[in-house]
Formats: structure tokens, C-alpha cells, sequence
């Protein structure tokens, strides 16, 4: 198997890509990482990097599939008709 060598230089004040970078190498190779982040580029999907990217995309799933979800108030009944209970409970006592 053929491979090509391409070289990447940071810059002295890419501390924090650097510091990235051992984290990844601890888990796999920077190669395949980058491979992987190439591929994610190049089908124009990139990858998720916060937790609210990573929210807006579980969101974005949830709602195209045919899940449903009950509604806030029904919830917010719920724990009001339990807050209820608790204080009636508590007064027998």
C-alpha cells in the first residue's frame, strides 16, 4: 500500500492545538484523526465540537423521527399534583 507524506507545521502559539493533539494521540492515531475530520469536511458535515452543537443535532434527530414527547405542563401538573401530596402527607404527621 502506496502513502502519501504530507507534513503540517503549528505555529509556536498553537499551544492549545497542540495540546489537543496529545490528547487525541492518546486515544488514536493524529492520522486517522485528521482523516476522519478531512472526510467529515468533505461531505460538508463537520464535526460536532460543543455540547450545544451536539444538542441542536440530538434535537434536529428527535424531530425528523417519530417519537413523541409529553408536553412541559403535563409534567409541570404532575409534579405540582405531587407537591400536593407531599404537603398533604406531611400534614398528617
Amino acid at each position: 500500500m502506496n502513502r502519501e507524506r504530507i507534513t503540517i507545521s503549528l505555529l509556536t502559539d498553537d499551544n492549545d492545538i497542540i495540546g489537543h493533539l496529545h490528547t487525541i494521540k492518546s486515544e488514536r492515531t493524529i492520522s486517522s484523526y485528521l482523516r476522519h475530520l478531512i472526510r467529515q469536511d468533505m461531505l460538508n458535515n463537520p464535526p460536532i465540537n460543543t455540547l450545544d452543537q451536539l444538542a441542536e443535532e440530538i434535537v434536529r434527530k428527535l424531530s425528523n423521527s417519530e417519537l413523541s414527547f409529553a408536553s412541559t405542563s403535563e409534567k409541570t401538573t404532575k409534579i405540582a399534583e405531587s407537591l400536593e401530596d407531599m404537603s398533604i402527607i406531611n400534614t398528617l404527621f
